[in-house]
């Protein structure tokens, strides 16, 4: 049966090929552009049980590269394994994810991501910070805000840039009082993010 579905599955990339591979002729260019990338994207999902079958099985070098193969590919169905990702023992498997769960963008995502705000790693505590400001949630600033008492440095700076991409006027006492912080960089960030949340409409 699994094997029947599989079948089913490659004639109809197979079919949607052809079209695609027909309209590389259109007369305009952003229709063959489209067509292009569009094949691509369906090559890549041809390959995409192999790439999961390497994130799951193979050494740690192999599963960073699946993992952003998957972001390359993009799409629902690699969610799955990026969230489970996030939750691996290895701080260099998660940080990818991270990375690319910021580049997908995808709003389902994210409290996956919120709860990683709390992981042992300060590093893992920045990226997921700074990730979060490519969603232009607003509701995402309640979770930012919080970062901003504790004492890392480039945590500060990540959370500091993330409310500023959110617009989070919420933040705006909170952010006043990182003028006086010790580091210059921190202080430095505080007064571009000011700029920008009193100068946007």
């Amino acid at each position: 049966m699994a094997e029947k579905a599989k079948q089913e599955l490659g004639e109809k990339l197979d079919i949607r090929r052809e079209a695609l591979i027909r309209l590389l002729k259109d007369p305009n260019e952003e229709v063959r552009q489209m067509a292009a990338s569009a094949l691509e994207r369906l090559d890549g999902m041809n390959n995409l049980p192999k790439i999961m079958e390497r994130y799951k099985n193979g050494d740690k070098q192999t599963r960073l590269k699946a993992i952003y193969a998957l972001g390359k590919l993009g799409g629902e169905e690699v969610l799955p394994v990026l969230i489970h990702a996030l939750e691996n023992q290895e701080e260099d498997i998660r940080a990818s994810a991270i990375r690319v769960l910021g580049e997908l963008k995808e709003p389902s995502t994210l409290p996956a991501l919120i709860l990683r705000l709390n992981d042992p790693s300060i590093t893992i505590q920045t990226m997921v910070a700074e990730a979060l400001g490519n969603f232009r949630h607003p509701n995402l600033a309640g979770h930012l805000i919080p970062l901003l008492k504790r004492g890392n440095k480039y945590l500060l700076i990540a959370v500091l840039e993330s409310l500023g991409k959110l617009n989070a006027v919420s933040a705006l006492e909170e952010i006043i009082k990182l003028l006086e912080h010790s580091e210059p960089e921190v202080r430095k960030t505080a007064a571009k993010v000011l700029g920008q949340l009193q100068t946007r409409e």
